[in-house]
């Protein structure tokens, strides 16, 4: 049932007791991530790079940020002061998510279920988040949805994240976010310091992710075979229009050309390149998405049947190369320990130097 807020003098006192009680019921979801990198320097000790992650199974599994565990040496997991070893299920840098299990279960440890949603929270939405900041233990901050989208500058994001007005700490990259009702919202993948905000990867994107990490280890990503351009003379906005489809693809198969308007992919309908971004993203291999476009006036559908994006093609939201769009981001393959924090999407987590701890069982 959602929650509401009590009347007249109590609004704020309720408020202040329901955020109380959603960190209460999820604290004990929550672990600092650990990845140690050797040096190559003989007598220097390793980098440390610490992060935030969270339960999302009952044989824990362990959601995280990629750049905090990118071909660490060593991983593991600090859970109420307990080290626990973990091995790597994968990683997605396009998205900065990555996936762990912890080699022992703690004994009263609690998960974070994530659920499909395919709508967005929209702005003003109040948010918790739960994270661990430096060496701190799981700690609350809220704040609110404050915006949705798949671009900032150069940047050119997987699909639409949702920005929110909590800042960025150190060590909380990888953090859950929920609602008032206890929901999922999103994972905290990057952080924009000069708007004081963080980027949250929403929670349906990050089951897509999970489904596919636990499946394969990857994340396969979906291509249909179009090149796009934007229309911008039409009174009531743009128009997302094909250039061409290239051959050989699912989309020139299926007889998709230059000058199509496409309106719908699945279940969303396209009026902007946001729109196309998250049809492209969580259209998955293998399955047969509808596809409606006007061509000459006419409505026409298309069945198309998405093929996996081949290792050659652009990585700009499944091979769609709009005019003067930007390039996509790229992760270093390695965080960088000796600098600080990245303004840019997805961030490194920061680190810290300190020697690894024992290899294998969990550490007490």
């Amino acid at each position: 049932m959602p929650f509401a807020l009590a009347d007249g003098n109590g609004d704020f006192l309720a408020l202040q007791n329901r955020f109380t009680e959603l960190y209460q019921d999820n604290k004990d979801a929550i672990v600092r991530v650990k990845a140690a990198y050797e040096s190559n320097n003989p007598g220097e000790m390793s980098q440390i790079v610490i992060g935030t992650g969270f339960f999302i199974s009952r044989e824990g599994h362990v959601m995280t940020n990629a750049s905090a565990v990118l071909n660490p040496d060593r991983v593991w997991v600090v859970y109420k002061g307990v080290e626990y070893a973990a091995r790597m299920i994968g990683v997605d840098k396009a998205t900065n998510l990555a996936l762990l299990k912890v080699a022992t279960l703690p004994a009263d440890f609690k998960f974070i279920q994530i659920g499909d949603n395919p709508v967005l929270p929209s702005p003003g939405t109040l948010l918790l988040r739960i994270g661990c900041p430096l060496e701190l233990a799981p700690s609350p901050s809220y704040g609110m949805v404050s915006g949705v989208e798949s671009r900032f500058g150069q940047h050119v994001f997987p699909c639409g994240l949702v920005r929110t007005t909590i800042p960025a700490n150190p060590g909380d990259g990888g953090s859950p976010l929920l609602d008032l009702n206890g929901r999922l919202v999103g994972v905290q993948v990057g952080s924009l310091s000069e708007a004081t905000s963080t980027y949250i990867m929403p929670v349906r994107a990050v089951m897509r992710v999970r489904d596919d990490l636990l499946f394969s280890g990857k994340v396969s990503q979906g291509w249909i075979g179009f090149e796009v351009m934007l229309d911008s003379t039409v009174a009531n906005g743009q128009r997302v229009m094909v250039r061409n489809a290239i051959p050989g693809t699912p989309a020139d198969e299926v007889g998709m050309k230059g000058g199509d308007q496409i309106v719908q992919i699945g279940i969303y309908q396209i009026d902007n390149l946001d729109d196309l971004r998250n049809a492209l993203f969580y259209a998955r291999v293998g399955e047969y998405v509808p596809i409606k476009v006007l061509r000459e006036g006419k409505s026409v559908d298309f069945t198309v049947r998405i093929a996996e994006r081949p290792k050659d093609a652009d990585a700009d939201i499944g091979l769609v190369q709009p005019q003067n769009e930007p390039k996509p981001i790229q992760l270093p393959p390695k965080p960088a320990p000796s600098q600080p924090p990245s303004i840019s999407m997805p961030a490194p987590s920061p680190s810290l130097s300190a020697p690894p701890p024992v290899h294998g069982a969990p550490a007490r």
